[in-house]
Order: structure tokens, then sequence, then C-alpha cells
């Protein structure tokens, strides 16, 4: 843990604060202090610069500067936002055309009221490149900007699936009505054509992506496999996905750095051995880059794959214990790169999940040492951690928190690694007849035992929350925590020289 506040996170703190404050008027001020905050630390070092220069006041060498590059860098982010341009009005227009920008998925239930389940059974997000509409005086054509959520007829989703990613559509149907719930504008396709097939590389990942679906989904676990390996639950069991939602376990499912952790830790002990510590970094760097474009950019993966390569980095370079420099830098390089991802749910979950389990997660651990052997009492201090910090945003999207999901994580996490593991074997070695069937038999067992345990935990009531509610009472628990951690080490340094 950082024992003094880094600079990274100064800047990624000032940028969060221009990008999730929507207030122009705010980002606006916020711009002028960071230009005057940077103008007068450069003319106040000018002005004293041989006495700065003995003695250099950490100040305004690390905190002005980095407040105000992350001033910056929020407003570049928000800059760069795709805004829907449909170029002519948008109840006149009858069809898009535009670049597939993630894998078509079946949908198994809707809460669209203007959807018919019968016959809409896909959704992807597309990249506009043209909008064609119907006007008094003819068919137009327009060019467009921006991303459209697109729901495809059922009969299509086989050949979407197909073509994959990166493909181009051209889409017949309408607009649905505004839902301000809804993060893009929202199109109902009657019918699809493909105009262009993805690039060869796009092509190349959506072969191998369904090759490895196509091989999972026979099996009674293949579903779960397929949820925690490639992060598709299309053929997960809908009473197991309710299950995991109802315990307050859906992160299990959502990847994140908890399963690249344990996918590249896997790597890397395979490895350490015959490539050396070096050697089995860069492997594991590689690994990360290949498996995160065969599954897709998902925000919290996404996430965890920076942390991981700038983590990488700073261990060749001899540097370790760095966990809240590398999630700032993470968030800076995220949004920078991609910043309506900035937008989503699970982006929001992760940082600040993880931005309460690193905080919060020794503290815990410190109260419980002597209570708890200490595996399991730093695996409850991180569960603590995260569940108090995303506390506000679950209450804010959902109404209801699930403390349950704290113990429940302690048994989920770990099984779901294991299951993993066993995954990962039975594809590798699964045509081989006796080594197939014993691991198909392990992995059946296995999740028959998380279901059973999940499904437990599910059973255990939520507790309705509201978003001020939470806003009070988490800092407070969060609070209390903390001067509890400071009594304790306080009475343990006291009785320290007594030999206790």
């Amino acid at each position: 843990m950082v024992t003094t506040p880094s600079p990274l996170l100064f800047a990624a703190l000032a940028a969060a604060l221009t990008v999730y404050i929507p207030l122009p008027a705010f980002r606006l001020a916020l711009f002028a202090l960071a230009a005057a905050g940077f103008v007068f630390s450069v003319v106040w070092i000018c002005g004293r610069r041989k006495a700065f220069f003995r003695r250099p006041d950490p100040v305004f060498i690390f905190t002005i500067p980095a407040l105000c590059f992350g001033v910056f860098c929020g407003l570049w982010s928000v800059s760069r936002l795709s805004h829907f341009t449909p170029g002519v009005p948008a109840e006149n227009i009858v069809s898009l055309k535009g670049i597939l920008l993630d894998d078509p998925r079946s949908l198994s239930s809707f809460t669209v009221p203007e959807l018919s389940p019968e016959t809409e059974r896909g959704i992807s997000l597309m990249e506009l490149r043209e909008t064609g509409a119907k006007l008094p005086g003819g068919k137009v054509r327009a060019s467009a900007g921006g991303r459209v959520q697109v729901f495809f007829p059922a009969g299509t989703m086989p050949r979407l699936r197909g073509f994959g990613r990166g493909a181009e559509l051209y889409v017949e149907g309408s607009f649905l009505p505004d839902d301000t719930a809804a993060a893009v504008p929202r199109f109902r396709a009657a019918s699809v054509h493909v105009v262009k097939a993805a690039p060869a590389l796009e092509q190349l990942r959506t072969v191998v992506r369904l090759s490895v679906l196509n091989r999972l989904k026979p099996k009674t676990w293949g579903g779960l496999a397929a949820a925690l390996l490639l992060g598709t639950r299309e053929n997960l069991e809908g009473g197991l996905a309710l299950s995991f939602r109802d315990a307050g376990l859906s992160h299990v499912l959502a990847l994140s750095g908890m399963h690249l952790a344990f996918l590249s830790g896997l790597l890397a002990f395979a490895l350490k051995r015959p490539l050396g510590k070096k050697g089995a970094v860069l492997a594991g760097l590689a690994f990360i880059v290949l498996y995160v474009f065969l599954v897709g950019p998902q925000p919290s993966l996404i996430r965890a794959a920076i942390m991981y390569v700038l983590g990488s980095c700073l261990v060749l370079s001899g540097i370790t214990g760095q966990p809240f420099v590398l999630l700032g830098a993470a968030f800076l390089v995220q949004t920078l790169w991609e910043p309506a991802s900035a937008y989503s749910l699970s982006f929001i979950l992760s940082y600040t999940a993880l931005g309460g389990l690193l905080a919060a997660s020794g503290i815990i651990a410190g109260l419980l040492k002597g209570l708890l052997p200490d595996l399991p009492a730093n695996g409850l201090g991180a569960s603590v951690g995260a569940f108090l910090a995303s506390a506000p945003v679950t209450a804010a999207f959902f109404g209801i928190l699930r403390p349950a999901g704290i113990i429940a994580g302690l048994i989920a996490a770990p099984l779901s690694g294991l299951f993993m593991a066993l995954s990962l074997a039975w594809l590798a070695v699964g045509k081989i007849r006796l080594l197939g069937m014993i691991l198909d038999r392990l992995l059946g067992a296995l999740q028959f035992f998380l279901q059973w345990s999940v499904s437990l935990f599910a059973r255990l009531p939520g507790i309705a929350a509201t978003l001020p509610a939470v806003l009070i009472s988490a800092p407070l628990i969060a609070a209390g925590l903390f001067v509890l951690a400071i009594r304790q080490k306080r009475y343990r340094s006291c009785l320290a020289p007594f030999g206790l």
C-alpha cells in the first residue's frame, strides 16, 4: 500500500471530477483553476528559483501539476465523446449503415416493452457511418456518426455471429422511443444485410472464439465455463445467473481483475521455471493482449489489463508495491483511450470496488488479526472494502444492497478459479477420452456445488437502500473502521515493550 499520496492519484481524482460532474460551468471553473494553478506555480518557482531549487517544495513539483494534468485529461476525454449525429431527423430514419463494435449476443428475456420477445432476440452496438430516411421529397441518405444499440431479429443471429465484430452492416427498421436510462439511442432492425466482412484479423478472432464456444456448448457446465472464460452468458442457465445476482456475486461472472489475475498467475507459475521471472512476465504480457483481443474490450477487463501491463513494466524495472499508482494510471489511460467506457456501470463499479479493496483490506485484516487466520482475514477485508466503496454506485443504479456477497465471495471466488482451471484443462486435453471423461465429471460436480452454495446465499434478503442514506452511512462505517484500526495499532505498540 502506498504510504504517501501519489501525483497520479491526484491526477486521476481530478480527471474523475471533470468527467463525472457534467455541469459545463463546473468544468469551466475547473479548467480556470487548473490553468491559474499552473501559471501560479510557474511564476512562484521563477520568482524564488534559487531558494526553490535548494529546497524544492513537493507541493509545487508534483501536486499542482498533477491536478492540472488530471483536469486537462478529463476535459480532453469529454471532448472526444462520440455524440449521436444522425444527419436527418431521427423519427424519419428507416435504415442505418455502420460497423459492429462488439459480438452480437442473444437475449433470453427482454425488459424493453417496445420489443417482441418472439421476433427480436439479438443485440449489439453499431458505430454509424450513414443513415437513410423517408422525407416528403423521397428517400435520402446522409452521413452520420455516434453509436446506436441495435436489436436484431432472431433469424439473423447465426449469420451475424459468423461475421462477428468489425463487419459492416446495413439494417432497416426504426428507432425506439427515447429512454432516459439508455446510454445510446436504440434501433429495432426488421432486416439485416452484411455489406462487408470484418478485417482478416477480426475474422480469425471470431473463428477462434466460436470454436471454443461450440466445444463448450454441449456440456452441462459449458455455459458457466463460457461465462467465466469468455464473458458470454448466452448459454448460462437463467436460474444460475439470477442466483449469482441475488447473492451479490455478479462481479464473479463479469470478466475483471479476478479472472485476469488467476489466468495470468496460472501462466506465470507454469512458465517461471523454464523461462525465468522476466520471461514469464513477458509471456504474461503477450497472453493478456491476446486474451483481451479474443474476449473483447469489456471495461472492467480493460482496467485489469492496463494495470497488469503497467505493473509488469514496474516489476521488470525492479519496482513493486504501487497498487494505487497503477489504479490512477489505469483510470487516466482508459478514459483517454476510450472515453465512452467511463460512463458504463462495469467501469465505475470496477474502479470504486478496487479502490475500496486497496484502501480498506489492510485495515480490516489488521482488526481481525488474532481472530482469524491471515488468508480468510485478508479475503474478508477485501470483500468489505469493495462492498463499502461500491455501495453508493449500487444503491444509485439498483436501489438494493446485498451484504451476503461479502461472505459468499469468499466461497465463490476460489471455487470459480478452480472451475476456470479445470475448464482450461478440459479444452487442452479433453479430446483424450479418459482425461476428458474425468475432467467432465469433476466440472459437473463442481458446478453443482457452486450452484448450491450460491443459491443458498441468494435466499438471504437484500437491503433496500437510497443513495443519500448510503452516501452518509458508508463513509461513517469506513471512518469508524479506520479509527478502530488506529486505536488497535496504538494498543499493540504499547504492549510491544512488555513482550506481549
